[in-house]
This record gives C-alpha cells, structure tokens and sequence, in this order.
C-alpha cells in the first residue's frame, strides 16, 4: 500500500510533516483525492505551494497537475542520484 507523505520546509531550511495518507493503489485517483482534500484545509485561494517536489511517479505528478496547475514540480534529487547510479555503473 503506498505511502503519500507531505512535508514542508520553513525559511530556515527545517522540515515538518503536514499529513500521511495510505493509499490502497498508486491510482491517479486516490492522489486527486488526498491533494484535493489538503488543497481544501490548508491553502487559500491565493496562496497555493509554488514548488512541488515528488519523486517520478506519474500518476502523482499527473494529479498534482490537475489539483495545483500553477506549481513548478521538480524531482527530488535523491531519488534522481539513486536512479543515476543504479544505471551508470562503471
């Protein structure tokens, strides 16, 4: 069962949870879902994330697509580091 784990990050570079949600499939769906109910709680009409960093999960990055179109979502660089290494062996 997948995990969505959403976080922020302060001005001082401090990270703190903002919600866990356990999915029963990585189904676009139940992503719409989760983000749409966040969106409903914590954001304002005018104050929407502008950064959205995931990993490269498509069905992820397609709901954060349709529930926030105005954010710039980046690929974390852990995850793109691991990738890097896993095909790029000498």
């Amino acid at each position: 069962m997948p995990l969505l784990e959403v976080v922020g990050i302060t001005s001082t570079r401090l990270t703190f949870s903002v919600a866990f949600v356990l999915h029963t499939s990585k189904h676009e769906n139940n992503f719409v879902w989760s983000l749409g109910r966040l969106k409903g709680l914590f954001f304002r009409v005018d104050a929407y994330p502008r950064i959205v960093v995931s990993d490269r999960d498509i069905s992820l990055v397609n709901a954060i697509n349709v529930v926030i179109p105005k954010d710039f979502n980046l690929l974390c660089r852990s995850h793109i580091d691991k990738n890097v290494k896993a095909k790029c062996k000498l």
